[in-house]
């Protein structure tokens, strides 16, 4: 049996492999900072070899800077994590050695920038649905060429058009020829588009990556260990027409098998393919590129992703700088050690609009006739109204709370900058969802639904407190379904909210009188003391995340916690201690969306070890399974791992539970 620990260990290893040392097999040489060994930025784009060399209409572009120090910092953060005995620099290098024949990697600079590319080739035939072929090549930087091809017994002299065939054992059949300081590497079944990308290469003609690059995107290019850049636009121009396609095909069929007796929104499940089509339509149309770039070392990974919109695009017009951008968010303070999760965030008024409304656009093509126009019209008022009379930052925290029902709660806090319409958007939209074609859309799906406020239920210190409670059950109270939502909510989301010297304190879920008291007792006293150690170390992981447009911490062992007092049947429960985080700051600016991440090497080793006493306990419980048979208990013939304490429906297939130990008898 393969041990989850193990199994775990080599997901880890497999996703940074497919991060580095797949792009580690394909480069000019880079200068190294100086006691480092790192690549050395260079001044401007225009005077970087391989972005003049990689073609402008690359489809996607993979770069390692500087291999041999890129490797080997990927080896210091997988130390201890890594079940291989041998470190991922010693994996790569007999990786490459088989693909280009040379076991000594003779006349390559592994000091150097290796790129992979790939580049559409004109179809000549007629079909509009035809796929493109695709040619996918290697930059190798090598020290001298003809001293690389004449140092390896494994290449052929080079034909009369400068191709040799690499004549590896191990690994796949591939051909190779010059390209100015480089060696372009790829399949043997691309002889004539290898022959013809890199005379286009060598003679500098054609335009290269550097000039649709602007120069934040070539610097990165530039330093950062691993590059990784998709050309959105080019890839929808050549793929585009083909997978819209394909999706009206899949439409067409969802629209033949609809059942006409079905209610709700998948009685037309064309009307939901077709919404999201239109989603996947406009994003090709205006992202202009998305890029990745990985940074590891010893004791965390940190990671950017990156996307840009196509200039004068409602993408581009909503991905704008707010005027709090680039100032500290103050209100971090009332963030919680112990979260599942933390956000943190800038509120801009144009972004959250446009969201809002192509969320609620999206959301009214999915119901069908379900929701009115007046429906619509109304919730887009509603949310321009209640983001409009919001303050500059909001904050929340989202724990887990395993003993109640739901399982976990959230805390908001969040500055006001007009009460009045911020109370008069409360009421209407309590109003508009009790009245109106939403409560219609969710009975539909099967589930009844109501939200009821009270206002000034409470007074603490002079503050008035207002309540809510929202309830969503099922009409079917015997499904399996409505088990499992019972289960897992109870009697419903439970709200406490009070406004505060210009913040609006919430409590949802779990102790929500105690929790609301506690937040105005901070905001009375002017903010929390002391930051949570769990803030400090994200901000110390991302320093300026403080003043980013948002932030965020994530706890996977707390999320594992909270998806398994969740989960129908029972599961082994942890309590390994955490205090790590991943940690995520976005800026918005210029048309772009950039999203830094840290994810630290101490977070990976918690849940390795998470997994381990996940292990145990099911073997603990397999062994103690006759046992429990010997209990009053109810269980399932299909799902036999099934105990429940009273009649009812299995939660997995629907079938009626029967008693097993005395109630049997």
């Amino acid at each position: 049996m393969i041990r989850p620990k193990r199994c775990l260990e080599n997901t880890v290893v497999a996703v940074l492999l497919i991060l580095f040392a797949a792009a580690g097999l394909w480069a000019e040489p880079a200068k190294k900072a100086a006691g480092t060994g790192r690549a050395q930025p260079v001044g401007a784009s225009t005077t970087d070899k391989l972005l003049q060399m990689v073609p402008a209409e690359s489809l996607f572009v993979v770069r390692v800077n500087n291999l041999d120090y890129t490797l080997n910092t990927i080896d210091q953060f997988l130390a201890g994590l890594s079940p291989m005995p041998m470190g991922v620099s010693m994996l790569v290098r007999m990786q490459f050695a088989n693909v280009l024949g040379s076991p000594e990697l003779n006349g390559v600079n592994m000091a150097g920038s290796f790129a992979i590319f790939a580049v559409a080739v004109p179809d000549e035939s007629t079909e509009t649905d035809a796929i493109p072929d695709v040619f996918i090549g290697g930059l190798v930087p090598v020290t001298d060429y003809k001293q690389f091809i004449s140092g390896n017994p494994n290449l052929g002299q080079p034909d009369e058009k400068g191709v040799s065939k690499i004549t590896s054992q191990t690994g796949p059949a591939m051909l190779i020829t010059q390209a100015g300081n480089f060696a372009l590497v790829s399949p043997a079944e691309n002889y004539d588009k290898l022959v013809a990308m890199a005379k286009s290469i060598s003679d500098g003609k054609a335009a290269g990556l550097a000039s649709v690059l602007d120069a934040d995107e070539a610097k990165m290019a530039i330093e950062e260990p691993l590059w990784i850049y998709g050309n959105v636009q080019q890839a929808s121009s050549v793929f585009g027409h083909t997978a819209l396609g394909q999706l009206e095909q899949i439409k067409a069929k969802m629209a033949e098998c609809a059942d006409p007796n079905m209610q709700g929104p998948m009685a037309n499940p064309a009307a939901i393919m077709g919404a999201y089509a239109g989603l996947l339509e406009t994003l090709m149309k205006e992202t202009k590129a998305v890029t990745l770039t990985a940074n590891p070392k010893p004791t965390v990974l940190n990671l950017t992703v990156i996307v840009s919109a196509v200039p004068g695009t409602d993408m581009a017009n909503m991905l704008v700088a707010e005027a709090s951008a680039g100032q500290e968010n103050k209100l971090l303070g009332y963030l919680e050690d112990g979260a599942m999760m933390n956000f943190a965030f800038k509120v801009n008024k144009t972004l959250w609009n446009r969201i809002n409304e192509k969320g609620i656009d999206l959301m009214a093509a999915i119901a069908g006739e379900g929701m009115t126009s007046e429906d619509i019209a109304k919730m887009k008022t509603l949310a321009t109204d209640s983001i409009s009379s919001l303050g500059g930052s909001m904050v929340c925290s989202f724990s887990v709370d395993a003993k109640n029902k739901p399982p976990f709660a959230l805390k908001y806090v969040m500055a006001i900058e007009d009460e009045k319409t911020f109370n008069r958007v409360i009421e209407e939209a309590v109003e508009m969802f009790n009245s109106s074609g939403i409560t219609d859309f969710y009975k539909k799906m099967g589930m009844d639904t109501s939200f009821t406020i009270k206002r000034g239920v409470d007074s603490y210190k002079g503050v008035s407190i207002d309540s809510a409670k929202l309830v969503m059950k099922p009409a079917d109270t015997n499904s399996p379904q409505a088990q499992m939502i019972n289960a897992v909510y109870g009697d419903g989301f439970d709200y406490r909210w009070a406004i505060v010297d210009g913040l609006c304190v919430y409590a949802i879920g779990g102790d929500v009188d105690s929790a609301i008291r506690k937040l105005i007792d901070t905001v009375k006293a002017g903010g929390s003391k002391q930051m949570a150690s769990e803030i400090k170390s994200a901000l110390t992981l991302l320093p300026d995340a403080g003043k980013a447009d948002f932030m965020a911490t994530y706890n996977l062992m707390r999320v594992f916690k909270m998806a398994m007092s969740m989960a129908p049947v029972p599961m082994p429960q942890m309590d390994i201690p955490t205090k790590s985080n991943v940690v995520f700051a976005g800026r918005i600016s210029n048309g772009k969306m950039a999203v830094q991440i840290a994810l630290p090497k101490e977070h990976l080793t918690e849940i390795m070890t998470a997994v381990m006493m996940m292990q145990q306990q099911m073997m603990q419980q397999m062994q103690e399974q006759p046992m429990m048979i010997q209990q009053n208990s109810w269980t399932c013939s299909m799902h036999p791992q099934v105990r429940m304490p009273q009649k009812g429906k299995c939660p997995t297939c629907g079938m009626e539970l029967a008693p097993v130990g005395p109630k049997a008898k």
